[in-house]
């Protein structure tokens, strides 16, 4: 791991080591939920990076498809998996979040229903990578499958609006719901799940573009 790599990940780990502190120690207690709503520093930032992650896959594939360039695949396909883990993160620590505020992990709310949704549309499109041993074809077919998976993630993100939620909005008609300490908790926690992810993308995109290589020559080797 080179210089310029490390000493970001170094200045990952600080925010979020600050981050954790703030969140657990630093922000006010919630008045309803009281200790237990910590987990909505965790939570949110999780869903953040899945969204973030399913974008730039996004923007990837439109790119591909247009360049065929084959570092846009891998772009696409590495944020694809890396959405899917946040993906995950976010519905189990959104779980842990319902069951301490409404008593139950899994109640079919249309936030938790349509991030569901979600995960099971980029589940498909690692699946379909998987399953396609061609190189061209498995770039091509997953990259237009990409492009109408994507709408899954607006769907997940407006659901609140549209639908009646027990969901908790941080912006509501009224303005902000969280008090300044606690947004300055979360907008730092979300800062430092982004540079965890950064760094985790160019470490993945690095090996992905290694493991091509190495694909592409032993598709040669045996032509």
């Amino acid at each position: 791991m080179n210089k310029k790599l490390t000493t970001f990940l170094l200045i990952a780990i600080t925010l979020n080591i600050i981050g954790l502190y703030a969140a657990l120690v630093w922000a006010p207690v919630e008045l309803t939920l009281g200790e237990s709503y910590r987990v909505f520093y965790l939570h949110v930032p999780a869903a953040w990076v899945c969204y973030l992650s399913f974008g730039i896959s996004l923007i990837a594939s439109i790119m591909f498809l247009k360049t065929r360039n084959e570092k846009y695949d891998i772009l696409a396909d590495t944020t694809a998996f890396l959405g899917v883990v946040y993906a995950s993160l976010t519905l189990v620590l959104g779980s842990i979040w319902a069951n301490v505020a409404w008593g139950t992990y899994w109640n079919w709310d249309p936030r938790e229903t349509t991030t569901l949704i979600l995960w099971i549309s980029y589940a498909g499109y690692l699946a379909l990578r998987a399953s396609i041993e061609n190189i061209e074809k498995r770039a091509v077919l997953p990259a237009i499958y990409n492009i109408f998976a994507f709408a899954t993630v607006p769907l997940s993100y407006i659901s609140i609006s549209f639908w009646q939620t027990l969901h908790p909005m941080i912006v509501s008609s009224s303005g902000l719901t969280i008090t300044t300490n606690m947004i300055i908790t979360l907008l730092l926690n979300l800062v430092a799940s982004s540079l965890v992810f950064l760094f985790f993308l160019n470490l993945l995109y690095r090996i992905r573009r290694y493991e091509r290589v190495i694909e592409e020559s032993e598709d040669v080797f045996w032509r």
